[in-house]
C-alpha cells in the first residue's frame, strides 16, 4: 500500500524531471504506483508540490483501446495547470513540451490530441452520490474546441503501468484552447466530426462517438471522478473529453489545426 511518504517521493521524483526538462526510465521501486489508486495518491501529493495553481482537469484513455494498453477498464483523469494553457492560435515552444531527444534532423516533435473541452460555469464539488448527467450538463458554461499536449515525464508512455501515467498529471503537458461555443446543447457531439490538419494536410480524421461514445458522457465521468477524489472543480476551470484524434506527433516549424468545422478551429504552431 503506498504511504503518504511513498507519495510524497513519486510526486517529487516527477517534480525534478518537470523542472529539469529530463524524462526518467521510471520511478523508483520503492515509491512505484502499482495500481491507479496509489496512481492518484501521487498525483495529488504532485498538486500540492506543483508551483502552479490547477486550471482544468483531463480525461484520458476515453477509447477501449487506449484504455487496453495501460491495463484499464475505464478512463484516467489528471489536473491542468495555469501556466501551460494557451489560447489560439499558439505559438508552443517544442523544448518545453518534448523531452525526447531531438530527431537525426535535430527538431522534436510535440504530441497533440483533438478535444472537445468545456468551461464550467460554477463550482463543483465532492458531494455523497455523485452528480447527474443533467447537473454537470446544467454547470456548463461553454464549449470550447481544445488541442491538448501530452507530455510525458518518462522516456516513453508508461503503456502498462497506469499508475506511473496517473502519478504523472495523466501525461498532460497543456492545452490550446479556441473561441468558447456558448450554444452548445443542440450540438451533435457522437456526430460531429473532427480533424488534425498540419500545414494543410489533413493527418487523421475522427467523431465524438470516439470519446466514450460520447463526450458528453465523458464529461460527466470526470467530473464525478475528480470530486470522487475529494477535489473541488472551480468556477471557470476548463474540462477535457479525451481525444478524438489519438496522438499525433508534430513536427517543429509545421502548423496544427485542429478543425471543428463550424465550431470553430484551434491552431498550435510549433517552434
Amino acid at each position: 500500500m503506498m504511504t503518504a511518504d511513498m507519495a510524497a517521493a513519486a510526486a517529487s521524483e516527477l517534480l525534478k524531471a518537470r523542472r529539469s526538462g529530463t524524462p526518467i526510465a521510471a520511478l523508483p521501486e520503492a515509491c512505484r504506483p502499482k495500481s491507479p489508486a496509489e496512481g492518484y495518491k501521487a498525483q495529488a501529493a504532485f498538486i500540492g508540490f506543483w508551483d502552479d495553481t490547477v486550471a482544468g482537469w483531463k480525461a484520458g484513455a476515453t477509447a477501449k483501446p487506449v484504455q487496453e494498453k495501460f491495463g484499464l477498464d475505464e478512463p484516467f483523469l489528471g489536473p491542468m495547470f495555469a501556466k501551460t494553457v494557451m489560447q489560439s492560435p499558439a505559438d508552443v515552444p517544442a523544448a518545453t513540451y518534448d523531452l525526447r531527444p531531438p530527431a537525426e534532423n535535430g527538431k522534436r516533435s510535440v504530441a497533440v490530441e483533438v478535444e472537445f473541452a468545456f468551461r464550467m460555469g460554477r463550482e463543483i464539488g465532492p458531494r455523497t452520490g455523485g452528480w447527474s448527467e443533467a447537473e454537470v450538463l446544467d454547470a456548463v458554461e461553454a464549449m470550447i474546441p481544445a488541442m491538448e499536449i501530452i507530455t510525458p515525464r518518462f522516456k516513453a508512455l508508461p503503456f502498462g503501468s497506469a499508475g506511473e501515467a496517473l502519478a504523472d498529471c495523466g501525461l498532460n503537458g497543456g492545452i490550446v484552447l479556441g473561441t468558447p461555443v456558448a450554444d452548445w446543447r443542440g450540438i451533435d457531439f457522437p456526430a460531429h466530426a473532427t480533424k488534425l490538419v498540419v500545414d494543410g494536410k489533413t493527418v487523421v480524421e475522427g467523431t465524438g462517438a470516439m470519446v466514450l461514445g460520447n463526450p458528453l458522457a465523458s464529461l460527466v465521468w470526470l467530473v464525478n471522478n475528480v470530486t470522487r477524489l475529494g477535489h473541488t472543480i472551480g468556477k471557470g476551470q476548463v474540462l477535457t473529453t479525451g481525444s478524438m484524434t489519438g496522438i499525433a506527433h508534430v513536427e517543429q516549424g509545421s502548423e496544427a489545426v485542429g478543425d471543428f468545422g463550424k465550431l470553430g478551429r484551434v491552431v498550435a504552431r510549433i517552434a
